[in-house]
């Protein structure tokens, strides 16, 4: 099928052999983990009576008191607080931001200004065979700390780019930062879990960076939204597209179109699933409606080249790279090596 065969090569992988940490890198990493220890958090969730439903990690991302971590950590909580380095809790204020697509959440934390210690970012994705270490430490005895390299910037569809590394990933880093040698922020652990299985992404520094601050709402504001949205419904269908039960992630985009009809990453969405499915005619159609809410939607264009090439219909294959030519040269050309 030319829809896989297309998105292996998609994915580069550049694998390193993992093995101890070397003598070398001992020195660098004992330095890092005691400058970035500060920095880490770990967040507690509670309902209504005061009993703790969940836990988390996260980090201090600015020095107002704002926190990186995972969302579904505050799913469900009354209210919730965290542990900062130097042992005492202190609440969680406000929602600020949030990006569903990847499970990340910003948060305002009332915490007096000497005990915040926010992490530098690398703006930039970090190169391929960059040293890094995924850090999830929290005060107390006992520490955690992974270490490996960059193996590859991932596409993912829907998700854009991700960062992959040879460093081994539990669930015991979600949240926490991974970091280069001079202690920058390259990116976010976070995941999923999704019956019984779990998907781990590292997603990078920068995209993390555009989770600006806005208004602030409370915990309990940003309860009562989460299940009503377009983007609640997309944000749950997200994790059964990388199980591959696109059926189940159809109920979801498709409800998420229906909150708000000019969703067009729900439509691509919609069309990719059928398209895995081999629905070719609902995936024609929902990748047409996304395209004529956003007609340079190169991702769109560039699928319904391949669903057409699929089908056998090269003239219209032709036609999509046409336009792609105008939008972005290097699906353009990718497409074209499809038809020839």
């Amino acid at each position: 099928m030319i829809l896989f065969r297309f998105l292996m090569p998609w994915i580069i992988f550049l694998y390193f052999i993992s093995a101890a940490i070397p003598s070398w890198a001992q020195g660098n990493l004992s330095t890092i983990l005691k400058r970035i220890e500060p920095s880490i958090i770990t967040v507690f969730a509670y309902d209504k009576e005061g009993r703790t439903i969940r836990q988390g990690r996260g980090f201090f991302i600015g020095k107002n008191g704002d926190v990186i971590t995972h969302r579904g950590v505050l799913e469900g909580a009354d209210h919730a607080e965290v542990r900062a380095g130097d042992g005492m809790l202190y609440p969680v204020r406000m929602i600020l931001a949030e990006d569903r697509e990847v499970n990340l959440i910003r948060t305002w934390v009332e915490i007096p200004s000497g005990a915040v210690h926010p992490l530098p970012f690398l703006p930039f994705l970090p190169q391929l065979g960059e040293r890094i270490a995924v850090i999830g430490s929290a005060s107390g005895p006992r520490k955690t700390l992974s270490y490996g390299m960059v193996s590859a910037i991932q596409e993912i569809p829907a998700l854009g780019e991700m960062i992959r590394v040879t460093a081994p990933i539990s669930s015991s880093f979600d949240a926490c930062p991974v970091v280069n040698m001079k202690g920058e922020v390259i990116g976010i652990v976070t995941s999923w879990m999704i019956e019984g299985q779990r998907f781990n992404f590292v997603v990078p520094g920068e995209r993390v960076l555009r989770l600006k601050a806005g208004r602030g709402i409370s915990l309990a504001e940003w309860e009562r939204g989460r299940e009503e949205t377009a983007e609640g419904f997309y944000a749950k269908g997200l994790p059964f597209l990388w199980k591959e039960d696109y059926e189940k992630a159809l109920l979801y985009f498709r409800g998420a179109v229906q909150k708000d009809p000019r969703y067009v990453k729900a439509y691509f969405l919609i069309g990719y699933c059928n398209a895995q499915l081999e629905r070719y005619p609902d995936a024609f159609d929902a990748y047409k409606k996304a395209i004529q809410i956003q007609p340079d939607f190169v991702l769109a264009h560039f699928f319904l080249g391949l669903i057409y090439l699929e089908t056998g219909d090269r003239t219209h294959a032709l036609a999509e790279y046409s336009i792609l030519k105008d939008l972005d040269q290097t699906y353009a050309n990718d497409l074209l090596k499809m038809i020839r």
